[in-house]
């Protein structure tokens, strides 16, 4: 993810290029990709549960 952060699939829920999603043993995880800081930025940590 460090090395290609475009790698992951864009955020379903946002229209902009700079955020995205990792998936990781049923996690999501949202991030931004701060170009000017040259940082990317986790925005949350969720699990979906099946109710």
């Amino acid at each position: 993810m460090l090395n290609f952060p475009y790698k992951s699939r864009k955020f379903l829920y946002h229209d902009d290029e700079n955020i995205r999603d990792y998936i990781f043993k049923g996690y999501t995880i949202p991030y931004l990709i701060d170009n000017n800081k040259n940082k990317i930025v986790l925005l949350d940590i969720f699990k979906w549960k099946n109710k």
